[in-house]
């Protein structure tokens, strides 16, 4: 077991972990259509020339008021993740979602600088477009991992001060924390925080919204209230704790209630 043990560590080393935090595929799970809803295809360079993917979903009602950035979690790609939020469309709401690299058919392989760069890279185009829709509110949406690649991107965004809201739903400020929280110690220890945001968060300047469950059997609630609380520029800042298990299922359950309370939340906004 000893050697089993080391060879295992050693293969986690030369691999920078990146098996390990980064679980993607290319299988096309679901399209927009099977829910009506029109999209456009979106290719764009990433910082280092990396070729991604990504989808505008088009709302069912015109025109839309509102434009929602979503990075997505870990595993699987974009045709599994959009469904979470495909019900937006029903709204004045237009989404912009993507895959990081080596995520579907983006192009390369996942890591921590790349994946940053990715989500910049996303967060340019989406704000451009956002000027030029005549968008009245801009919505960054994170789940999981998304939560943690998007809160280092935003960074280096150099319009945090036109978001009018984040949403941080069941997610974490850095993989180290996830393995540390799940006893992995070996592990955490050869994570690099080097593309992790710094903790004081100063850049979060924009109304927060942190979602929850009390039992995620991903990522622990403790971490999703750690963040919470490390949030002290946001001018407005709201935590929802919810209890049926689950990781990133607010809005299937209890009766699909969260969904109008979302869509509640976000008229207040202005």
């Amino acid at each position: 077991m000893g050697i089993f043990f080391r060879f295992f560590f050693l293969l986690l080393v030369l691999s920078g972990c990146t098996s390990v935090i980064y679980q993607p595929d290319n299988v096309l799970y679901a399209l927009p259509e099977q829910y009506k809803i029109k999209h456009d295809e979106i290719s764009l360079k990433s910082m280092d020339g990396t070729m991604l993917a990504g989808w505008k979903l088009h709302s069912q009602k015109k025109p839309a008021k509102i434009l929602v950035v979503f990075f997505h979690g870990n595993a699987q790609n974009m045709t599994s993740h959009f469904t979470n939020l495909a019900w937006l469309t029903d709204y004045e709401m237009d989404i912009i979602v993507f895959d990081y690299r080596g995520y579907g058919i983006s192009e390369g392989k996942p890591n921590p600088k790349g994946v940053s760069e990715d989500g910049l890279s996303f967060l340019n185009f989406a704000y451009k477009d956002f000027k030029e829709g005549n968008y009245n509110n801009f919505i960054i949406y994170t789940h999981s991992l998304g939560g943690a690649i998007a809160l280092k991107s935003m960074e280096d965004f150099t319009h945090n001060d036109e978001v009018n809201l984040l949403v941080l739903d069941s997610t974490f400020l850095s993989p180290r924390m996830v393995a540390r929280q799940k006893a992995f110690w070996p592990l955490s220890l050869i994570i690099s925080n080097n593309y992790t945001a710094e903790p004081e968060l100063k850049h979060l300047t924009m109304p927060i919204l942190s979602i929850h469950c009390t039992q995620d059997p991903v990522i622990a609630y403790e971490l999703g209230l750690k963040l919470f609380n490390s949030i002290t520029k946001s001018p407005k800042k709201r935590m929802w704790s919810f209890e049926t298990p689950g990781h990133g299922n607010v809005f299937f359950v209890e009766n699909l209630k969260y969904r109008k309370e979302f869509v509640d939340y976000i008229g207040v906004l202005n």
